[in-house]
C-alpha cells in the first residue's frame, strides 16, 4: 500500500508553483510537513533564531528580488506573536510576503492545549491585507495560491495563513497541483488621456521631477524608468524604498528626496512632480511642502487608490500599476521633442554632496580612541566593492548610512521603514544575501539596534553568508539621549545610556570573524579585509556620542516656537 502525502506538503508544492525557491523559517513541530517537502519542490529553508528575523528576513527578500513573494514560516503560538512585527513592518511599507504558522489542531479547539487558546487570524488581521485558517486539508493548494496572488496583486502587502497542525498531517491522497498553467492577474494599466496629460505637464514645466518610489522597485522597473528618464529629460529623485533605482552616476538621477528640499530653499523648487509609485507622507516630507512644493502640479501614479489624496490630493490623481504606467509613457512619448534640461538635473544633483560637506570640516576623531560617525560610515562606503548592497537599521545609525549610502541598486539599501523598527537589520541581511547570492551584502546597526537580534550571527554561520556587520558603537540609545538633552536640557536623560560592549567578542563567540576599530585611520584596511574574507565578518567601529546627526534636532521637534509643545517625532503642537 502506497503511503499517503501529509496534506501539508501540498503547501510546498503550491508556494513552488507561485515561483518560491525561498522560505525563512524557524523550526517548530506543527509545520513538519511543510518543513520536509520543501526539498523535493525546489525550496530551500534558511532558519534563523528568532522567527521575528525570519519575517524580516522574508520582507527583505522580496524587496532585494524587486517584489518576488517572500515567505515567512514559524510554529505555533510564540512562534506566530513573535512574527508579528514582522508583518507589521511588511505591513506599512507595502511588501508581498505570505506568513505561514501553525496551531493546536481544530479538533481540540477549547481544551487549553499547548500553544492554543487564542485567536491568532484576528491578530493577524490588523497588519495584513488578508488572514485566513485553513480548516480543510482539501483546500490547502487553494488557500495557499489565494493568499500569494493578494500578497503581490495590486498594491502589495503581506498575507497571513493559519495551517492548524491536524490540518498539516492530515493523510490524503490529494496529489501536487499542475502549477504550469497558472497565470498572474493582469495589473491595471492608465487611460489613455491620462498618458497624454503626464507627458503634456512634463513637456510644458520648468522644473519638473519623477518621484521613483516603492511600486517601481517591486515592480522591478528601473531600467523602464531609465529609458522614459532619458526619453523625456527630466531628472528621478528616489524616495526610500527605491534609493539606486538608476544607477548611481546617472546624469539623471539625483538620489534621495532631500535633494528637493534644498533645490527649494535655493530658490528652485520643483514646479511638476511626477509620483510613480510613491506614497506621500513621512519619506516625502508630509504636510510641511519642502519636498514636494504647495504649488507644484503633481501627477501620482498609485496602484492603491486610498493612497489617492492622503497629505494633498494630487492634481492628476491615476490608479494604476507603476511599471504598466512606465511602458505606457515611454510609448506616448516616442517621436516627441523635449525640452533640454541638463542645467536642472545638475543642480538638483549638484546637493547630494551636502551630507558629506556637513561634516567635512569636522575632525575624524574629536576625542581619543572615539572616531566621528559621519567620516566612518563616509569612508566605509569608499571603501566598499562595487554593487555592495547595503542595509542599515534605525536611529542615528540608519540615518548617517541613509545621508552617504552610494545606491547600488534599486532593493539593494534596505533600511527602516514607517514602523521605525529597531532590529531589521540581521533578517533584512540575511534576506537580501538570499535574493542576491552573488553580491556582496553590508549589515549597519547602532549598538541599541544590533541587541534585538544579535543571534543572527549564528544564522550567518551556519548558511556561509558572507554578511559584513559593522556595529556604530557609541555606548547609548543616540537618538533617545539626543532628544531628551535637546528638549529637557543638557545631561537631562533616562534610560539612554549603555555600556561600551566588546561586540566583536560576541560575534566571535558565534563564530563570526571581528574586530574592535576604535582608530579612523584603521576603517579602510578592515573593510577591505572583511570582504576578502569571503566569511561573515563583525566590525565593531566605536563612534563619538557628543556627535549628534544633524536631522536628529529637526526630527525631535526643537524647532517648535516659544508657545508650541515640541513633539518627538510628529507635528508640535500650535497653542
Amino acid at each position: 500500500m502506497t503511503k499517503k502525502r501529509a496534506a501539508g506538503e501540498l503547501v510546498a508544492a503550491t508556494l513552488a508553483g507561485l515561483g518560491v525557491s525561498e522560505i525563512f523559517a524557524l523550526h517548530g513541530s506543527h509545520l513538519d510537513p511543510l518543513y520536509m517537502a520543501c526539498e523535493e519542490f525546489g525550496i530551500r529553508l534558511t532558519d534563523t533564531r528568532h522567527e521575528a528575523s525570519a519575517g524580516h528576513a522574508a520582507d527583505a527578500y522580496a524587496r532585494s528580488s524587486n517584489g518576488k513573494l517572500g515567505v515567512c514560516a514559524v510554529t505555533a503560538g510564540p512562534g506566530f506573536t513573535n512574527a508579528l512585527t514582522a508583518m507589521a513592518n511588511a505591513h506599512l511599507d507595502r511588501i508581498p510576503t505570505l506568513f505561514i504558522a501553525g496551531a493546536a489542531p481544530l479538533r481540540e479547539v477549547e481544551a487549553n492545549t499547548l500553544q492554543g487558546g487564542f485567536d491568532a487570524v484576528a491578530m493577524a488581521r490588523p497588519v495584513t491585507k488578508w488572514a485566513q485558517r485553513v480548516a480543510e486539508p482539501e483546500r490547502i493548494v487553494e488557500f495557499v495560491r489565494r493568499a500569494g496572488e493578494i500578497a503581490l496583486s495590486g498594491p502589495p502587502g503581506p498575507v497571513f495563513l493559519e495551517i492548524p497542525i491536524d490540518v498539516m498531517f492530515w493523510p490524503t491522497d490529494q496529489a501536487p497541483p499542475e502549477t504550469d498553467s497558472w497565470e498572474r492577474p493582469v495589473p491595471p494599466a492608465p487611460r489613455p488621456d491620462a498618458v497624454t496629460k503626464v507627458l503634456d505637464m512634463l513637456r510644458g514645466a520648468e522644473r519638473p521631477v519623477i518621484i521613483a518610489g516603492g511600486g517601481v522597485m517591486l515592480t522591478d522597473s528601473g531600467e523602464r524608468l531609465r529609458q522614459l528618464a532619458e526619453l523625456v529629460g527630466v531628472p528621478v529623485i528616489a524616495s526610500q524604498k527605491a534609493l539606486g533605482v538608476l544607477p548611481d552616476d546617472h546624469p539623471l538621477y539625483a538620489g534621495a528626496a532631500a535633494g528637493l528640499a534644498a533645490a527649494a530653499a535655493s530658490g528652485a523648487a520643483a514646479d511638476a512632480v511626477l509620483l510613480i509609485g510613491a506614497r506621500m507622507g513621512m519619506f516625502l516630507g508630509g504636510a510641511m511642502g519642502a519636498i514636494i512644493p504647495q504649488d507644484a502640479y503633481v501627477a501620482q501614479v498609485e496602484v492603491n487608490p486610498e493612497e489617492i489624496g492622503r497629505v494633498r490630493m494630487a492634481d492628476l490623481p491615476i490608479v494604476a500599476d507603476a511599471g504598466t504606467t512606465i511602458d505606457a509613457l515611454i510609448e506616448g512619448g516616442q517621436g516627441e521633442s523635449w525640452p533640454e534640461r541638463t542645467d536642472w538635473a545638475n543642480k538638483l544633483r549638484s546637493f547630494r554632496s551636502m551630507a558629506r560637506d556637513g561634516f567635512a570640516s569636522a575632525p575624524k576623531e574629536p576625542s581619543p580612541g572615539k572616531i566621528h560617525p559621519g567620516h566612518a560610515v563616509a569612508a566605509i562606503m569608499d571603501a566598499l566593492p562595487e554593487g555592495t548592497a547595503v542595509i542599515a537599521d534605525g536611529g542615528e545609525a540608519g540615518n548617517w548610512v541613509g545621508d552617504l549610502v552610494r545606491s547600488p541598486g534599486a532593493g539593494q539599501h534596505l533600511r527602516c521603514g514607517y514602523l521605525g523598527c529597531l532590529g531589521i537589520s540581521p533578517g533584512f541581511a540575511i534576506g537580501a544575501a538570499r535574493a542576491n547570492p552573488d553580491r556582496p551584502v553590508i549589515c549597519f546597526a547602532g549598538d541599541g539596534g544590533v541587541g534585538f537580534n544579535i543571534q543572527e550571527f549564528d544564522t550567518m554561520v551556519r548558511h556561509g553568508l558572507p554578511i559584513v556587520t559593522v556595529i556604530l558603537n557609541n555606548s547609548e540609545w543616540g537618538m533617545s539621549r539626543n532628544a531628551q538633552n535637546l528638549l529637557y536640557g543638557k545631561d537631562r536623560e533616562v534610560i539612554v545610556a549603555l555600556d561600551d560592549t566588546r561586540y566583536d567578542l560576541v560575534a566571535s563567540g558565534f563564530g563570526v570573524e571581528a574586530r574592535r576599530i576604535d582608530r579612523y585611520e584603521d576603517i579602510t584596511s578592515a573593510i577591505e579585509e572583511a570582504f576578502a574574507s569571503g566569511k561573515p565578518y563583525c566590525l565593531n567601529i566605536i563612534t563619538d556620542p557628543a556627535v549628534m546627526h544633524p536631522r536628529t534636532k529637526m526630527m525631535v521637534g526643537d524647532s517648535a516656537g516659544e508657545d508650541d509643545v515640541p513633539i518627538p517625532y510628529y507635528a508640535n503642537i500650535k497653542t
